[in-house]
């Protein structure tokens, strides 16, 4: 009897070690215009001696990434992303979809395999081997639940905001070298109307010069992107509006493609973006774009000109600061009469703006809960500056997508 209890007792205690060290699978999605902030928590709230690897060449521009270690809490833990924008977050928490090949999302990415290659310093451009579809546990965005498609507005999830997202408008040459167009060009309301909803809007309606005869044509996000809810409600277009965007054309391609094809070395074309499904909602043909602003940056920034004719069109986009500052022959315009600044959305004169949210259900517990209160803590109090800015710098706030402007810098 005293054998069979000593052995009893040997089970036990060898299953609460297996126990205490099993390691929590923790999936992030959504946002990308914040993602570098939320990689930059998840390396502060690390304990040393974890590893880490990314999808890209730089893991704030990585889509995908996997850390493996322990918290600063002791909690043992593997934290996957996939982000690919933030409405497609919130419907990823709101409707459970997975993420994945063959998963029920269909915005694309996918969570790294736990044996992707890591390292203390970060290991780069790792192979694009996912796991099976799995659901997401918590979701970025740039926008308010409210302000995603109506079916993803329940169940209600529990919403921590986190910092301020803020934005800007770029427009990419067609006819070069008209010296006309600069960062005094100011982008009214109506005139982003003209070119994203309508389609009309010409350059000589930005740069006063009648010969400026060639069109803006929108290039932007996709329907999963809070940076296109944004650009909407601040620029008080209605947030489910039809758009018109065009997918730019390379080395005399002549029909768009979804998902898009990788940038060729000179743009020759525009073509409106095909319509398509996306996570069980039909969109028409125009009213799509890129799932990353990332991957919209690197289309727009190539240039016209080169070995075929110019494509004399202009384009205009919306975009994250982050990844605006990547297309270096760019042009970021005034939005309604003010330039982008910290200083200027900080005191509420630059108004394509909105709060970032952290969103996660509300049935969320254990050591999956305890790393989302990690990151937002981090966040609110490190890291919101690196892809916006943080409450404690903000005089103004808002309290709806586009809303009103008030006194007082936490929503």
């Amino acid at each position: 009897m005293k054998l069979l209890k000593t052995f009893a007792a040997s089970v036990l205690a060898l299953a609460l070690v297996s126990a205490a060290s099993a390691q929590t699978t923790i999936r992030i999605t959504g946002s990308t215009a914040f993602r570098a902030s939320v990689y930059q928590s998840i390396l502060n709230i690390m304990a040393p001696g974890f590893v880490y690897g990314y999808s890209g060449t730089s893991l704030s521009g990585s889509s995908e990434a996997i850390f493996t270690g322990n918290t600063t809490g002791g909690n043992n833990v593997i934290i996957k992303t996939s982000f690919s924008g933030s409405v497609g977050g919130i419907s990823t928490l709101a409707k459970n979809l997975t993420i994945g090949p063959g998963g029920t999302f269909t915005g694309g990415g996918g969570w790294l395999v736990d044996s992707t290659a890591q390292s203390a310093s970060g290991t780069p451009s790792v192979p694009l081997v996912f796991d099976s579809p799995v659901t997401a546990d918590i979701a970025m965005a740039d926008c308010y639940q409210k302000s995603a498609p109506s079916k993803f507005h329940t169940p209600v999830l529990q919403d921590n905001t986190v910092g301020v997202v803020d934005f800007e408008w770029v427009l990419t040459a067609g006819t070069a070298a008209l010296g006309t167009i600069n960062t005094s060009t100011n982008l009214t309301n109506a005139e982003i109307t003209d070119s994203l909803v309508h389609g009309t809007l010409t350059l000589s309606q930005l740069s006063g010069n009648s010969g400026d005869t060639e069109s803006v044509q929108a290039v932007g996000r996709d329907s999963d992107s809070g940076t296109r809810i944004q650009a909407l409600a601040c620029s008080k277009n209605g947030v489910g509006a039809v758009l018109k965007q065009y997918q730019p054309l390379f080395n005399g391609a002549t029909t768009p493609t979804q998902p898009p094809p990788a940038p060729g070395t000179q743009i020759t074309g525009a073509a409106l973006w095909p319509g398509y499904t996306l996570n069980t909602i039909a969109y028409a043909v125009g009213d799509e774009g890129y799932n990353g602003g990332g991957s919209l940056a690197g289309a727009v920034k190539v240039s016209h000109s080169g070995s075929a004719p110019t494509y004399a069109n202009w384009f205009l986009s919306y975009l994250g600061v982050n990844d605006a500052a990547t297309i270096t022959d760019g042009i970021v315009v005034k939005f309604n009469g003010t330039l982008f600044s910290n200083a200027n959305v900080e005191n509420g004169s630059y108004k394509y703006w909105g709060n970032e949210h952290l969103f996660y259900r509300t049935s969320l517990s254990g050591v999956t809960l305890t790393v989302a209160g990690l990151l937002v803590n981090d966040i609110k109090t490190n890291t919101a500056g690196v892809s916006g800015i943080a409450y404690a710098n903000m005089k103004k706030h808002r309290e709806a997508d586009g809303g009103k402007v008030l006194n007082g810098g936490t929503p």
